[in-house]
């Protein structure tokens, strides 16, 4: 089974999760930052040590690996992915019904005024507005205070808007009272997917077109996630068949290098601290570093194992197919140049470049491997084929 699977030792996705949750400003400190990293040394390029002294290797030809998912795309797949994408551009529609009184879950017509003070504030009125109760839609009490009213009653709710209100901070805190009309109960209409409505919204001629472009997402989405959790059954196959020890002082010096790494990417303008309040919910500097840390033994060994491997195989570095997936690299993460790629794989270019080259080799070793690995996918589960003419 061939596959090119690229840059998928964690400790580079590591550093690509993070990146990619930080957003612009991320990128903006990345550029300040290269100017420090270029004036320092990694932590781990002061510890000598010969990664095949320190492995010894399973019979890692020809793994024996089982996937519990079949990866295959089924119809009712299609159906629930097209029905729910669909609803997302429809407006609802609703049927009355000659219910009375209002119960946990119903959907109600109603107009309504908030008044603060005695008068009415901004966006805090509306006519023949539909609320499904229990929804949360509106602040506390809301609609819990419409529970056991009936059709055609009015009623006043005097409420309390929560001290941090961000849709209008004027109104954080403030005792205020809603007089609501309760027009009517009603229903949801079932959603009909029609040709009408897909060439409306949705951009294509018919239903039966539309859904074969979803079974198509769908398809190339489940072939990555098979090839993510291809990668990840062979490499935890690979640390439970070798042994790994590691050098004194690596781990330590691998999880500094990636926090001063980080730091010079996103931090030149605040602290550690501030940006990871800011930008990671409130993890702590000792909370990132736990988890950097965590991440680190598990992908360290796998790293190592790889390298040993590409050495005994005498796997070595195409030059024309490694600049090939550099630029690719760069591309698909927007590194304006070589350096700013190198940067971002090490404490400076010249490192990180180094590293870069190893770990294109042990990702060369891990395609080699998986090439080789009989791996069986959704063993023991059923089988639901497709409809390629599904229609509406």
């Amino acid at each position: 089974m061939k596959k090119r699977v690229i840059t998928i030792l964690a400790a580079v996705t590591v550093a690509a999760v993070l990146a990619t949750a930080c957003g612009k400003s991320g990128q903006d400190g990345e550029n300040k930052g290269n100017a420090q990293s270029s004036q320092q040394r990694s932590e781990a390029g002061n510890i000598e040590y010969k990664a095949q002294d320190c492995v010894t290797l399973g019979d890692y030809q020809a793994l024996q690996i089982s996937v519990p998912n079949t990866y295959e795309v089924t119809t009712e797949q299609i159906e629930d992915y097209a029905q729910r994408m669909a609803q997302m551009y429809a407006q609802p529609d609703y049927k009355d019904t000659d219910k009375k009184k209002v119960e946990d879950g119903d959907t109600v017509n109603i107009d309504y005024v908030g008044k603060k003070d005695g008068e009415p504030f901004e966006n805090g009125s509306a006519k023949g507005d539909y609320l499904t109760i229990g929804s949360h839609n509106f602040i506390d009490g809301f609609e819990e205070g419409l529970i056991g009213k009936k059709v055609g009653e009015t009623v006043d709710l005097n409420l309390r808007f929560p001290d941090v209100y961000d849709p209008n901070p004027d109104l954080a805190g403030a005792e205020v009272v809603f007089t609501v009309t309760i027009n009517k109960i009603v229903e949801a209409k079932e959603f009909k997917l029609t040709d009408k409505f897909v060439q409306k919204n949705l951009n294509v001629d018919s239903v039966k077109e539309y859904k074969k472009n979803i079974k198509s997402y769908l398809e190339t989405a489940n072939e990555s996630s098979k090839q993510t959790d291809t990668v990840q059954a062979v490499t935890d196959k690979l640390a439970e068949i070798c042994k790994v020890e590691l050098p004194d002082g690596l781990l330590e010096a691998r999880v500094d290098d990636y926090v001063t790494q980080f730091k010079n990417r996103y931090c030149t303008d605040t602290t550690l601290e501030e940006y990871l309040e800011k930008n990671f919910n409130g993890m702590t500097e000792e909370e990132f570093i736990q988890s950097v840390t965590s991440e680190m033994k598990v992908n360290l060994p796998v790293e190592m194992i790889l390298e040993v491997i590409a050495q005994k195989e005498n796997i070595t570095l195409d030059e024309d197919k490694y600049q090939s997936y550099v630029k690719t690299m760069m591309e698909n993460n927007n590194y304006e140049t070589e350096e700013e790629f190198y940067k971002a794989n090490g404490v400076n270019a010249k490192e990180g470049e180094a590293y870069a080259r190893k770990l294109y080799v042990c990702n060369l070793a891990l395609e080699n491997i998986i090439d080789q690995a009989e791996i069986k996918y959704g063993t023991g589960a059923d089988k639901t084929k497709t409809d390629d003419e599904t229609d509406d």
